[in-house]
């Protein structure tokens, strides 16, 4: 038989029993439509993920705590200033501090909610290029004062003054009085910027996270440090490395107890891990494609039981064995294939579906690109021709003269 008499005997076939091979369908779709579905969506949300993480900019290094070393000391303002001030860190242009401990308590007359407050330097929005949209940000006045003045994210402004203008009001952290000196533009992201409060270091210190009287060491949680440009990034972590150990008194060689990376090196980290995280969703859809091929082999072996006469007479008349072996693995395969395809088509429909939706104020746009459709049909393809094998060879196999008897 030629290939196209094969082709069209294989539709015919399925054809004859248009139910129970839209069932066996349905199997494959549902597999190929998830695999295709839940790895756009993970890409999608990769790359919205480490390209926010990007956008801070290529420039900032930030420094923390070796918590590997045992010694390991404290980040201080101290270390902050020093860096900021020393005349070897000719690559670094602005340095801040930051101090953040959990959650503390929000109110406002009959409003009460939790969310996470930091201690900053006035150096801190700049660095990290968040607008002040309404009013001012904390001042150099705040910090060596410990005044008790907040700026709000634009979610907790909305939430505390909804339809009013927040700057110049007063709200309570903790029980305490705190005027609202500015409030941010919309971040967005998974940081949830737009839901903090943000004090001056040394009033968070000395109010909200610890004790530290006037002229001792506050201890920070991260320093942020940003460089000239993209190019001095490299020399400006030489330089603030040398700077820090110079502080806690470390020698230059040897791993210290601090550690600097920049948004770069995070980004590539974090998609190296995410990377792992769509193949996972990718074989939790191919879950459901096996379940769909599963599918198939029960319905080639329902097949092969019902045609065991008409398989008796082919092989009569002269049909070799791989014949009879090669068509209903064509029917299998057409099965699997003519499923994939169908879950392509819905696959892309669910993909454009999410494509520019909302979450956390950051936008997701599902990516389906062309390996993962050709991965996803290939699979379909693969379970189809192993799950119609077994069908196939048993039918292969039969005696044509039992065949013929077969009622």
């Amino acid at each position: 038989m030629s290939p196209q008499m094969i082709l069209g005997t294989a539709i015919t076939s399925i054809a004859a029993s248009k139910m129970r091979s839209s069932l066996t369908l349905l199997g494959v779709v549902i597999g190929v439509t998830s695999v295709i579905a839940l790895m756009a969506i993970g890409r999608g949300a990769q790359d919205s993920i480490t390209s926010r993480i990007s956008a801070e900019g290529a420039e900032v290094l930030f420094v923390n705590v070796n918590f590997a070393e045992t010694d390991a000391q404290d980040l201080t303002f101290s270390d902050a200033l020093a860096i900021a001030q020393s005349p070897d860190a000719a690559d670094v242009e602005m340095v801040a501090a930051t101090l953040s401990a959990g959650n503390v308590d929000i109110s406002l007359g009959a409003t009460a909610l939790s969310t996470t407050a930091t201690g900053v330097t006035p150096e801190y929005f700049t660095v990290n290029g968040y607008e002040i949209t309404s009013g001012r940000s904390i001042s150099p006045a705040d910090l060596l004062a410990r005044t008790n003045v907040a700026v709000l994210g634009s979610n907790l402004a909305q939430s505390l003054f909804p339809g009013q203008e927040a700057t110049g009001q007063e709200f309570s952290i903790n029980g305490r009085r705190y005027l609202v000196a500015g409030v941010m533009d919309s971040v967005g992201g998974f940081t949830r910027v737009d839901d903090q409060v943000f004090v001056p270091l040394t009033t968070a210190e000395a109010r909200l996270f610890g004790n530290a009287a006037p002229g001792e060491t506050i201890n920070v949680s991260q320093i942020i440090v940003k460089a000239n440009d993209a190019e001095s990034v490299e020399s400006a972590a030489e330089q603030t490395d040398i700077v820090l150990r110079l502080q806690h008194g470390l020698a230059f060689s040897g791993t210290p107890d601090f550690s600097i990376s920049n948004s770069a090196g995070i980004a590539e980290t974090l998609e190296e891990t995410t990377d792992v995280l769509v193949i996972f969703l990718g074989v939790v859809g191919g879950i459901s494609l096996l379940v769909g091929g599963i599918g198939i082999m029960n319905i080639m072996l329902v097949s092969v039981t019902e045609r065991t006469r008409e398989i008796g007479i082919r092989r009569a008349i002269g049909a070799r064995r791989s014949a009879v072996l090669l068509q209903f693995l064509t029917e299998a395969t057409v099965l699997s294939i003519g499923g994939g395809l169908l879950g392509v088509l819905i696959g892309a429909i669910i993909t454009r579906q999410f494509s520019g939706v909302q979450f956390l104020n950051t936008t997701f746009d599902a990516q389906m690109s062309v390996d993962i459709v050709v991965l996803s049909m290939g699979v379909a393809a693969a379970i189809g021709l192993v799950a119609g094998f077994y069908p196939a060879a048993r039918a292969a196999s039969l005696d044509p003269i039992d065949a013929l008897r077969h009622e």
